[in-house]
């Protein structure tokens, strides 16, 4: 992504100031204060602690399985899919081998989880929140958590059956299951009051909505004041920072940059037909298909303008959000956070080939496609 930012700079198609005012300060300022969340959340034991009671209230496999798709996908709405798939999954894979299960199938639940737990959150990844940044008038949190929790319930509920062989002849620990001591290099008290902060952040914008008060404040402010304990509560606040995923922002940064350039030729504009951005299905089904090619931030970013009308519907808006997160449940390629649980299990030894992942995750797709569709549709 780096490379082709660079790329259209040198060859002209953008200008030097045309890139500076491309990279959305918002979205980066965002991304930046949930990363300094999620690492005071992972230097302070939290995950660690949750991970250890999972696997002491696990008396099955299956048991097991739905508590780490509960778990992550409820810990991806708030704390961002990305943030959980970078502390998660050294967790998961421990929890796999303290069970004796498959440890491919235990990442393919971590990415199916914090993928489908982020959808109904303007804040469980980044193109949720990319979009909710285009259409403020629309109350977005309000809009997201009353049109997309209940099919977002079933799109974790659905998972459960396909994923639930690879989880038999699990052997439970009870309470001798224990992970390990948690490395704790800062107290919990910082993570508590950022998460505070952020929850009372979305409630305030919850409460706008419902009231159309103007008590609420930009969400990237609320990031980078959820930030604030975590750096000052930090031993090592120069650690922390280095640890953050700096490459990640990187990629943001840079594919603002590219994917203005590419706007701005207007090639992927034609590829909308004239009524595709009042037409749910399509946007969604389009949403899952196109991000297999550029991944889902980039196409929210590429096709969000001409989709995001001032009038848009609100359908539209959660059909885009919807389609373009749970495409990262088709294929390894359609979520970033795929991506990175992937890696992470490769520098453990774990190989996820795509035909295992497709041989799951295409199946729960077609049916998460169906219950958005069906919800949306009837909006």
């Amino acid at each position: 992504m780096l490379g082709g930012a660079i790329l259209t700079l040198l060859t002209g198609q953008i200008s030097p100031i045309d890139a500076l005012y491309a990279i959305n300060p918002g979205v980066m300022l965002f991304l930046l204060g949930m990363f300094i969340v999620g690492e005071g959340v992972k230097n302070c034991g939290f995950l660690e602690n949750c991970i250890s009671g999972i696997c002491r209230y696990a008396p099955s496999g299956d048991i097991l399985l739905i508590l780490i798709i509960v778990t992550m996908g409820l810990l991806s709405a708030v704390l961002m899919n990305d943030t959980i798939a970078i502390i998660g999954a050294p967790l998961i894979l421990i929890l796999a081998e303290r069970f004796g299960i498959s440890k491919s199938g235990a990442m393919i639940a971590l990415c199916f989880s914090v993928t489908t737990g982020s959808v109904f959150s303007p804040i469980g990844n980044p193109q949720n929140y990319l979009i909710t940044s285009y259409v403020p008038q629309l109350s977005p949190y309000l809009l997201f958590f009353t049109g997309l929790t209940l099919p977002t319930i079933l799109s974790l509920v659905i998972i459960y059956p396909f994923l639930r062989p690879l989880f038999q002849g699990a052997v439970p620990f009870h309470s001798a299951c224990k992970i390990g001591e948690p490395v704790q290099s800062m107290e919990k008290w910082p993570v508590y009051l950022s998460f505070t902060i952020i929850f009372t952040g979305i409630g305030l914008h919850v409460l706008e909505g419902l009231f159309l008060t103007s008590w609420s404040v930009p969400v990237e402010w609320i990031a980078c004041i959820a930030a604030i304990p975590i750096l000052v509560g930090s031993k090592n606040r120069v650690k922390l920072l280095l640890n953050l995923d700096w490459y990640t922002l990187i990629f943001f940064a840079s594919m603002f940059v590219l994917m203005q350039s590419v706007y701005d030729t207007t090639l992927f504009q034609t590829m909308i037909p004239d009524k595709g951005g009042t037409n749910v299905l399509l946007v969604l089904v389009g949403g899952v298909l196109l991000s297999q090619l550029i991944s889902n931030v980039p196409f929210v970013a590429l096709f969000q303008p001409a989709l995001l009308s001032s009038d848009v519907s609100p359908a539209i808006v959660l059909a885009l959000a919807a389609g373009s997160t749970i495409a990262g449940n088709l294929t390894i390629l359609g979520a970033a956070s795929n991506v990175i649980i992937i890696q992470q299990a490769e520098r453990h030894g774990v190989h996820i080939p795509m035909t295992m992942f497709c041989r799951y995750g295409i199946p729960v797709t077609l049916c998460q496609v169906g219950i958005y569709a069906f919800f949306l549709m009837n909006m």
